[in-house]
């Protein structure tokens, strides 16, 4: 959709105007500036984006506006994204799984130039359409053990440091431009993940004997949840640049940079409406695991909440009791493992408002039972858990 030509200045007041009956997404421009400021400032090499973590439009659209100048896509649908919105910007085809069918839109359609890949076999499945030249990037995907305290990708992508050393001389004999990526999986609190991977990185290329172009250092940077334990984004900065440092010495490959989570999640909240309270013990509301609060099912993160009644903040004078969410359709799947603590005479009508909700909701969302609309909004002054705002 194209940005509203209202803005509303907070929670409050887009209730009192909108009275919104449908899931709702409020987006901040300026929340996303900041923490793209914060990328740009802390990390010396090239800031891309994981379209994969949200790909509405106006996400992508800001992000290039910012200075993004490449996109990592997973997918030919999500390279018509960034090539409708973020018009010019390269493409880092990173995922490793692909068919030949998509590897020859992303060369001829989308002028994608860098493929990652995890196995020999897929170096031969590439060679078949896009003919070898140091034009070409093939990144080698490894793992270098799992993270402690994230979502971990290992399981399903990266190869061990003994077959990534091999793929990478195979690369480079083919013709192509060798380079390395590793991802340490998704809001990863263990800082000593990337030291790790980075230790890995230049054995391989050590190994290997080729000198690499760049290495990509993933994502997987932890939004500031209340559940969260991760230190600050400053002490990841200071800990990938001393890694590279101490183990590429003269050699230092280019650096690439592709968080989702960590730049978009204090952008966007989430403004759904009770439907239903029963017995002081469950809230069912307008969406749930089959949409906007899918992630919130199976990351057991806990975002911070608050209720609105009508355009005014809602405490129940500090009675607070402990509830299960429940979502709109009629499976119980759809209810939420973590109890949020509201006030205790919730009820049908009011708002529960979700903070940080930018990463990994606007890209599940399912029609499932006829709950198929959300809608969006745009405000200055979005919650993310750290203020109240006030009510008008």
């Amino acid at each position: 959709m194209t940005e509203p030509t209202t803005v509303y200045t907070n929670t409050s007041q887009l209730i009192a105007s909108e009275e919104p009956d449908f899931p709702s997404f409020l987006f901040s421009k300026k929340e996303l500036h900041r923490a793209t400021k914060v990328f740009k400032k802390g990390f010396d090499g090239l800031l891309t984006y994981a379209v994969k973590c949200n790909p509405s439009p106006h996400i992508i659209r800001q992000l290039h506006e910012e200075g993004l100048k490449a996109f990592d896509v997973a997918s030919n649908m999500e390279m018509e994204l960034v090539r409708d919105h973020a018009p010019g910007a390269a493409m880092h085809y990173n995922n490793p799984i692909k068919n030949k069918r998509e590897i020859e839109r992303a060369y001829e359609e989308f002028g994608v130039r860098s493929f990652t890949i995890d196995h020999p076999q897929q170096l031969d499945q590439l060679a078949a359409v896009v003919s070898p030249s140091r034009d070409i990037e093939v990144t080698t995907r490894f793992k270098a053990g799992k993270a402690l305290k994230s979502y971990d990708f290992g399981i399903k992508f990266g190869v061990m440091q003994d077959g990534a050393a091999e793929i990478v001389r195979l690369v480079d004999q083919m013709g192509y431009t060798p380079s390395l990526c590793f991802h340490v999986g998704s809001q990863c609190e263990d800082v000593y993940a990337y030291e790790r991977h980075i230790a890995a990185a230049a054995k391989i290329a050590e190994e290997s004997g080729i000198e690499l172009k760049r290495l990509n250092i993933g994502g997987g940077y932890p939004a500031p949840y209340p559940t969260s334990e991760a230190p600050p984004m400053d002490y990841y900065f200071e800990t990938i640049s001393q890694a590279v440092k101490d183990n590429f010495a003269g050699s230092k490959p280019e650096l690439i940079i592709e968080p989702g989570r960590a730049l978009v999640t204090s952008s966007t909240s989430l403004l759904l409406r009770v439907k239903h309270q029963r017995g002081g013990q469950s809230v069912y509301l307008n969406d749930g695991a089959y949409g906007s609060l899918m992630e919130v099912k199976f990351m057991h993160f806990t975002p911070p909440t608050r209720v609105w009644r009508g355009p005014r903040l809602h405490d129940n004078d500090g009675e607070f009791s402990d509830f299960t969410v429940w979502g709109p359709t009629c499976d119980s799947y759809d209810v939420l493992p973590q109890i949020f603590t509201l006030p205790s005479d919730v009820d049908e009508d009011d708002w529960i408002e979700f903070g940080l909700m930018g990463a990994y909701t606007q890209a599940s969302l399912t029609p499932f039972n006829g709950f198929w609309r959300r809608d969006q909004y745009w405000v200055d002054d979005v919650y993310t858990g750290k203020d109240m705002q006030p009510a008008e």
